[in-house]
């Protein structure tokens, strides 16, 4: 474990996104059986931004897990949240999260770069494509169980809870 530098995503792993985004737009499914479940995502993105609630709305999510349930400590959070990195590590402090850096990707850049740049050799995300592609990349990552991804099977790379990581058994 000495040698392991632990990477997390933050919504669909310590982040409720999908229920908060629900109970704003109630045409979303409050527990999506797909990723890309709501194709107006990016538009109300940048409404909310223009209309200056998109920051207030993630520091609104509720955590999907208590701090005490991660049995380790992140070496950083990595998101594709598209607000600051100061607005997610408060979002963090006020939860009780281990205060880590963010790293803050967007939907344009790779999560990859940021993990080799930062050391990060064991990552947990949500999204398969993600899970894919850092693996592909030569970062080991686990799919943390959700909905959307149930369909992939992932063998022992999945993870109903984040004590399940084998680097901690």
């Amino acid at each position: 474990m000495k040698n392991q530098k632990i990477g997390l995503d933050i919504d669909g792993v310590i982040a409720d996104f999908a229920m908060a985004w629900h109970l704003l737009h109630s045409d979303v499914p409050a527990r999506p059986d797909r990723y890309d479940y709501d194709p107006l995502m990016g538009q109300r993105f940048k409404a909310m931004k223009a209309a200056g609630t998109l920051n207030d709305f993630f520091l609104s999510i509720k955590p999907l897990l208590k701090p005490e349930d991660i049995p380790f400590t992140p070496e950083c959070y990595v998101t594709a949240r598209p607000i600051d990195s100061k607005i997610s590590a408060m979002w963090i402090f006020m939860h009780g999260f281990p205060e880590k850096k963010v790293h803050t990707v967007g939907h344009v850049k790779s999560k990859v770069d940021v993990m080799l740049e930062a050391g990060i050799n064991t990552f947990v995300d949500d999204y398969y494509g993600n899970f894919k592609e850092l693996n592909d990349a030569g970062i080991t990552t686990y799919l943390y169980s959700a909905p959307w991804n149930r369909e992939y099977d992932v063998g022992h790379l999945r993870l109903n809870t984040l004590s399940e990581l084998p680097l901690l058994s």
